[in-house]
Parts: structure tokens; sequence; C-alpha cells
């Protein structure tokens, strides 16, 4: 960092052209294969929490993790949300930043808004295991959930096979609707909204829960 330049900071729309979900499925394999070589150090303790209930309901969460093999160096932080009857965790009304410095100087590198790659590295992070013990031609996919999560799940498994229906279910009748009609138009196979998880995943090939 200088004087004149500051700190490099990566807005969400930024993100979004930077981050594909084809990489980020390639990204995830790649931390798992750092992972068994022992060459990711977190934080201790791993997570560090500020929850005050009481008439703010209002959670802080940070993280902190040293991946050796870049190297890089960095702290996830965010705040969210949650009464019992909403919760903001996944959408955009939350803050989420991660900051990243280098390592051999301790300088700062940047602060990039974490939205996309935490909706999107979560799903992969899952998903990508399907690679090596998932079903070698599935046809048939049923989602339990919509929502962030749902909708992120089917963009990855859509990378890695092709399907000829997808089945879906949410807690409310209009999302799925919705849900079936985008995506059944984007992908141009057949995507049926159903009444029950049950009629999700009964004879379907991959079964998946994200949110609604």
């Amino acid at each position: 960092m200088s004087e004149n330049e500051g700190v490099l900071f990566v807005p969400y729309k930024d993100t979004l052209g930077l981050l594909n979900v084809e990489d980020a499925m390639r990204l995830c394999e790649q931390v798992y294969a750092m992972h068994a070589r022992g060459s990711v150090v977190l934080s201790n303790p791993p997570s560090f929490k500020l929850d005050v209930a009481d008439g703010f309901n209002n959670h802080w969460h940070v993280k902190s993790v040293f991946l050796k093999d870049i190297p890089t160096t960095g702290v996830r932080i965010y705040n969210y949300f949650d009464d019992g009857v909403r919760n903001t965790v996944g959408g955009l009304g939350c803050t989420r930043y991660i900051v990243l410095s280098d390592p051999h100087s301790g300088e700062p590198v940047a602060i990039v808004d974490e939205h996309w790659s935490y909706a999107i590295r979560s799903t992969a992070a899952a998903t990508v295991a399907c690679k090596w013990v998932g079903p070698k031609n599935p046809k048939i996919l049923g989602l339990v959930g919509v929502g962030t999560m749902g909708t992120n799940t089917l963009r990855c498994l859509s990378t890695m096979y092709k399907f000829d229906e997808i089945r879906c279910t949410s807690r409310q009748p209009q999302t799925r609707a919705a849900f079936a009609h985008k995506w059944s138009q984007a992908l141009g196979i057949p995507v049926i909204p159903k009444d029950s998880a049950e009629e999700v995943v009964r004879g379907a090939d991959i079964a998946v829960g994200g949110t609604t």
C-alpha cells in the first residue's frame, strides 16, 4: 500500500465478474488438497463470536486463516440479524468482508466484499465431493429449498452433470413456482415444483437441501 493509492477495495458488483462457478469449484478442490498437505493454518480459536440478542438480535463472527501455498493471510468478518423469524446471514443485507494482507510484511493487500464468494463457495465446497463419490451419470436432481444455497447448488451441479429433469420444493408455493419457471427456461429442461420434500427426493439420482 502506498499513501497515494490506499488499500484495494473490491465491491460486491466487481466480485461477480472475478469469480465464476467453475473457478469456485476448482478453488475449493485446491483448498481441500491444501488441507490434506497440512498447509492451511487456522486461527485459535477458529471463530470469534459476539452475540447480542436482547433488543438487537445482532451477531458478529470473525474467522482467520493462513494459506502457506499461496501464501496469503486473511480475516473474514460478517455481521447479521437473527431474531428467530428473520435471518439475514445469506443475503445482501448483512455485513461481509474479507481483509487480506501480505504474510511476509503484514502490509494490507485488499478488502473484498464476501457476499458472492460466500454464497458460491459454500455450495461448491459441498458439491465438489460428487466428483469423487457421487453418481456417474445422474439424470434427476431434487432440490429441497430454492434460496441462495439451493440456487447455487444447482449452478455448481450443472457444471458437472447434464440433467434431464429437476424437481424442487420450498416453504412457499410462489417461490418454487418462480424458481421452476426461471431455471426451466435457463437450462432448457423441465424444472418441476413439488409440494413436499418427499415428492422431490423419491426416485431422484441426487437430492440436496438448501435455503428456501
